[in-house]
């Protein structure tokens, strides 16, 4: 599978920065009506986010191929939700978005119209993933490919456990760059993963090491750096998203 870490973002300050905290205590008061403000990512509640409760099984199965079901998450930015990608209708968008220099450096999927779509379409033949359109109020924002990273060739790299689930994400419109979205919804998406898929304890990625500002991302997100992986094409920076914020673990 091609590794795929997101566009460049602005730094902010830390894992448990209480902007992000505030945003997801937004969310999750905007979602609903007539309740308090909540505060924190663990008070999205399965009611707002309209959540599957099966867990993933082997394959193309499960949670990760619902995720356009999820329903919306209210944001600040605003109403968050999954489409499901379809080749025709976004593939000029997507193709436009793979051709933006800040993107094409990561992905490297720049070029003509063929080269977006020969990637799509390999990656929709795999048994393991599934691709979505992230939309804000239903306008696409970003794309994302979510994986069960141990049924994936990464597996063979790290000391993978059942049910992880592995995250790609680029945020399209370079508008929306740099204003801390992506860590946003990183937060937000490991959440409704872990939320969606109760036997998933982890959810990863692997940005090339040379991408700090992604890094930092997934750190702003919850996300641990484990350790650095020798992988086809770049070095990876494992970062692990643990369903229990205080675990630590070996290194993966």
């Amino acid at each position: 599978m091609t590794v795929s870490p997101m566009s460049p973002m602005s730094p902010l300050s830390s894992p448990a920065d209480a902007t992000l905290d505030a945003a997801v205590a937004a969310a999750a008061a905007l979602g609903t009506t007539d309740t308090p403000e909540r505060t924190g990512v663990e008070d999205l509640d399965d009611d707002t986010l309209r959540l599957t409760h099966r867990a993933l099984r082997a394959g193309l199965s499960g949670p990760l191929t619902e995720a356009n079901r999820w329903g919306a998450v209210a944001l600040p930015p605003g109403r968050f939700s999954f489409h499901e990608l379809h080749l025709k209708r976004d593939l000029p968008l997507l193709h436009e978005w793979m051709n933006d220099p800040d993107v094409a450096r990561w992905w490297e999927l720049g070029g003509d119209v063929d080269v977006t779509a020969n990637h799509l379409a390999a990656h929709a033949r795999l048994t393991h993933a599934t691709a979505y359109v992230g939309c804000l109020d239903d306008q696409p924002v970003s794309y994302w490919e979510l994986y069960r990273a141990d049924l994936d060739p990464l597996a063979r790299h790290y000391a993978a456990k059942p049910h992880d689930v592995g995250i790609h994400v680029l945020i399209g419109p370079a508008h929306h760059r740099g204003q801390g979205l992506g860590s946003l919804l990183l937060l937000v998406v490991s959440e409704l993963i872990l939320r969606a898929a109760p036997d998933t304890q982890r959810v990863v990625a692997e940005p090339d090491v040379r991408n700090a500002a992604s890094i930092g991302a997934f750190r702003r997100a919850g996300f641990r750096r484990s350790v650095d992986l020798t992988l086809p094409g770049k070095t990876a920076a494992l970062m692990i998203r643990d369903r229990h914020r205080d675990a630590t673990g070996p290194a993966a």
